[in-house]
Order: C-alpha cells, then structure tokens, then sequence
C-alpha cells in the first residue's frame, strides 16, 4: 500500500509538473486563458481587436448585438475577439478612411456607414490615392431603412390635412413664407379669430430639420430627394438638373427653414425628441430613428410624432466592408467577418426588426399581428410596409455637383451648419 501511495502521489505531482510547463510554454484559448485562477505565468493572449467605425443611426441595434457576441467567447485561434464601436457621420467616415486619418479614432477594421454610396466613394478615392483597393471582397449590406419625415402630429395635420400629397411643394410653400404656420392655417381655410389659426401664430415659423449633407448621409439623401422632387422624376438625374438656377432658387426658399445643421442623423433625431416643438416641426431621418423615438417623444411632451414618406425615397443598405490589406492583419480581417456573419444570423436581424430595422434576411418579413413589431405597433402612425416609390442613386459626379452646389449657394445661409 505505502509503494501504491508514492505511485498515486508521483503521478499527480507529474501531471502538476506538466501543467505547469504547458502554461509557461502554449497561452490558452478564451476563455481558459483568462480563467478561472492566473499565476501570470507564462505568454500573454493579446486580444485581436477589431475596430468598427459606423453610422449612428444603427447604434442601439449594433451595442447590443456586440455585446452578444461578446458573450460568446469567439476567437481566432487562441486570440480572443474584442469588438470597439466608434460612431460618426457617413461621408465623414468614407473620407477620414480615404485619406487614412486617424486623428480622431484608431484605424478602423470595418466602415459601416448608412449607405453603400459611401464605401463606393471611398473605394474610388483610395483607387485614385493608392491605385489598388481597400475593402475587402464586396460589403455585405446588414439592414435596410428608407429616409422619411417625422413630425409633430398636431403641426403635420395642419400642414398635410388630406395626407402628403403633394409633399415637398407643401414644405417647400410653407417654409418659405415669412408668416409661418399662421400662413399655413391661413391655406387650409381658417379664419384669423379660429383656435386653429389663433394656435398657429404660436408656432411661429415652420422649422425643418435635416443634417449635413456635407458629413452625414441622411443630409445628402435629403438633397437627392429635392433635387428628384423639383424636376419631376426618379431617375436620370443630372449635373445640370443640379445646377439649374431654378432649383438652387427654389432650394434656397426651403433651406432658410432648416436649423442648426448637425453631422449626425441620431443625434438630430434624439434632440427633436428632448427640445420638443419649440425647436423642430419636422425632420428628415431613418425610418428605423422614427420608430425607436417614437414612444418617447409622447411621453416627453404629450405630443404624438407621425411618420410621412416621401413620394419617392432612397434607402439606406448599411453596408459592412472590412478593409483589406495593409491596413488590417488576416487575424482582424477573419474576426472582422465573424462578426459580420453574427449580425446576419437570424436572432440579430430579429433584434434589428425590433430596431425599426427592415431586415436583410429575406425569410424575416416585418408584418403580422405581433404587436411587439413595431411596424405593427406604429402603423396608426404612419409607419408602412409599403413603399410606393424609390429615387434611383445618382451617378458619382453627379452627387458631387449636388454637394458642392449645396456648400457653394447653401451652406452660407446657416451659420450652424457642419463643416
């Protein structure tokens, strides 16, 4: 018995021995690697951190799905994943990538902005710089969301009694006089001594809210759509269409409405919320951003919001393009497509649905009676699974035409625009 003692004692003090060689020598996967005692013996597990620069609109569904993730314990080989979300406005995030600045935020893994448009043009600026590419394989697109306008029910009523027929002219007509919503009250045939009129000339001006279309992509998608609006057409639209004196005319009557431009598209819509009326009758945003603040704009001032479509939108496809290489490692880029497959499981493009988001995944349609989708919730609202109509997405030298006719005539006349 005492030599079988020694034997069972030799062999455990052996595997003690060799556990203790393997630690100094092999790092372990996540999460042994960090779990549950350290000795701090042995190599490190550096982390591969990927690195997500995205437009905020889609900030509460991607903290949440990354958090998820994280969850998970996913790693590349033995390096565990991290994931660091750092949100800016579309155009911003295409042409701080182009000219590699880094100033502001750490090189990014992935570009998610609103909308494709953004990852063509920044693959067209990095062809041109560096004649070679710089995303990846093709962007995967995550989520769908069209541009709409979102509005104080009681002043929309007023302003779009029959519905938004004829939306942009009605904006456009009711901006552009100097007497505001007493002028509109005025058209929908309401005498001077009327509640209705009497509530109007408390209103003041009407006051229009949209980003820049200089660094966020709801700005620039607002512009397509006026443009497209004026002339009368979904397609075909043209550097000259953009630089007829009669629409930079008629675009400047609208824009003197617009207040106190921003570069982001969720914060606009997160201060129309908590300024309330006073500050924005209506703003142009992501459908998904009228559907999450649509709850708590009520609530703060006992006031609906109602959602309006423009007779032709534009979509936002929120592409995923993960950058190649140099300026990412094959481990980044691998985690970096893990990731991306995460989001376009069917529980995160549930959870995007529940986002106000219109899914990718064709087998997740967003109708039905459940009333916690919020395209049902919100349908006595105005929120529609139908779309009657889209724009068609310019040609590149186009949409410069547009911005820099924007920046030239515009963007003088509103000394809070973004840059």
């Amino acid at each position: 018995m005492p030599f079988l003692y020694r034997a069972i004692g030799a062999g455990f003090l052996a595997c003690c021995l060799l556990a203790l060689a393997l630690k100094l020598l092999v790092p372990l996967p996540a999460p042994l690697g960090y779990a549950p005692v350290d000795l701090g013996l042995g190599p490190r597990v550096t982390p591969v951190e990927v690195v997500i620069w995205y437009g905020t609109e889609k900030q509460a569904w991607l903290e949440e799905a990354a958090r998820r993730f994280q969850a998970r314990g996913e790693t590349v080989g033995v390096r565990p994943i991290t994931l660091r979300l750092i949100g800016m406005g579309s155009r911003e995030i295409a042409e701080r990538a182009a000219r590699q600045d880094w100033s502001v935020a750490p090189r990014p893994t992935v570009v998610s902005p609103a909308s494709s448009l953004w990852t063509d043009m920044l693959a067209g600026e990095w062809a041109a710089r560096n004649r070679g590419k710089i995303i990846a394989g093709e962007a995967a697109p995550l989520a769908l969301t069209p541009l709409v306008a979102v509005a104080w029910e009681q002043r929309a009523r007023l302003l779009w009694p029959d519905g938004a027929t004829d939306f942009w002219n009605d904006l456009h007509d009711a901006i552009a006089d100097e007497r505001g919503w007493s002028a509109v009250a005025q058209a929908r045939g309401f005498g001077p001594d009327t509640p209705e009129a009497q509530q109007a000339r408390l209103w003041g001006p009407v006051k229009l809210g949209h980003t820049s279309p200089l660094t966020s992509n709801s700005g620039t998608q607002t512009l397509v759509l006026m443009a497209y609006a004026f002339h009368d057409k979904t397609a075909g639209l043209t550097v000259a269409d953009v630089e007829d004196p009669a629409f930079l005319i008629w675009l400047e009557a609208m824009e003197v409405g617009v207040y106190d431009l921003g570069s982001s598209t969720g914060t606009l819509m997160q201060q129309m919320v908590q300024r309330g009326p006073g500050s924005y009758d209506i703003v142009l945003v992501y459908e998904n951003l009228a559907i999450e603040y649509m709850a708590a704009g009520e609530q703060r001032w006992n006031q609906p919001l109602r959602v309006y479509y423009p007779p032709a939108t534009i979509f936002s496809d929120h592409p995923y393009a993960i950058l190649d290489d140099p300026l990412t490692s094959g481990e980044e880029r691998e985690a970096a497509r893990r990731f991306r497959d995460f989001l376009l499981q069917r529980p995160q493009q549930e959870l995007a649905l529940q986002s106000g988001f219109r899914p990718i995944d064709p087998d997740i349609v967003p109708s039905g009676a459940d009333p916690a989708n919020p395209f049902v919730r919100y349908a006595g609202r105005g929120v529609s699974l139908d779309i009657a109509a889209q724009v068609e997405s310019p040609p590149a030298e186009v949409l410069a035409a547009l911005l820099n006719a924007w920046d030239r005539r515009i963007r003088p006349l509103a000394p809070a625009a973004g840059p």
